[in-house]
């Protein structure tokens, strides 16, 4: 593994565990073994480093979830599995990830928030396509709309008056709310099965 990718992932697991503004380029250094030296040859300043690493999370994330799309049974199959990964994965950080990211890099923030590489819309739109074609999803509907729907519902979701709610509380009552809209009377009785497995 080469520098650049080990500081990278190495930052961004203490970045999850103490926050972004706790974990400083010099406890960075010390915990690799590494001069700060070598990390300001390698990354600009605090703020590029935290962007790479939250960018190298972001393509690790989309390769697993990519995997889990293509063995799963079905599209529902495949979001309930993506849905555990998720909260798994996020429940494991720590809140202050998010709140020192907004409030002292606001920029990055802002910019993960927007269409690009980290908020990639293609891998939404994969999971409606193939709900379409497997007699899912309702495919009278226009998933461009609903495909950009999702992403501000997420957006949605992470403000400060659902803070007080479990992942699990939120998924159950407002995205499975909605995929259920957006199903054929299969999808619906496929959801209602899963769901079930998924609460025992």
């Amino acid at each position: 593994m080469d520098t650049r990718l080990r500081i990278l992932q190495e930052a961004g697991m203490l970045f999850s565990k103490y926050g972004i503004r706790s974990v400083t380029m010099d406890s960075i250094a010390n915990e690799l073994g590494i001069s700060k030296r070598t990390l300001y040859e390698i990354f600009t300043d605090k703020d590029d480093l935290v962007m790479q690493a939250i960018q190298e999370g972001s393509k690790h994330h989309k390769k697993v979830c990519r995997k889990i799309i293509s063995e799963s049974d079905n599209v529902i199959d495949a979001i309930f599995k993506i849905f555990t990964l998720n909260n798994e994965t996020f429940g494991k950080m720590n809140p202050l990830f998010f709140e020192d990211l907004k409030k002292y890099h606001s920029q990055i923030f802002k910019q993960i928030q927007q269409k690009g590489d980290i908020r990639d819309y293609k891998l939404t739109e994969k999971l409606l396509e193939r709900g379409a074609s497997e007699g899912i999803f309702d495919d009278n509907l226009d998933f461009i709309i609903i495909n950009l729907f999702v992403h501000k519902l997420v957006d949605l979701l992470h403000e400060t008056e659902f803070e007080d709610f479990s992942k699990n509380e939120i998924g159950k009552s407002v995205i499975i709310t909605y995929l259920l809209g957006i199903s054929t009377k299969t999808g619906r009785d496929l959801i209602d099965k899963y769901l079930e497995n998924y609460n025992n």
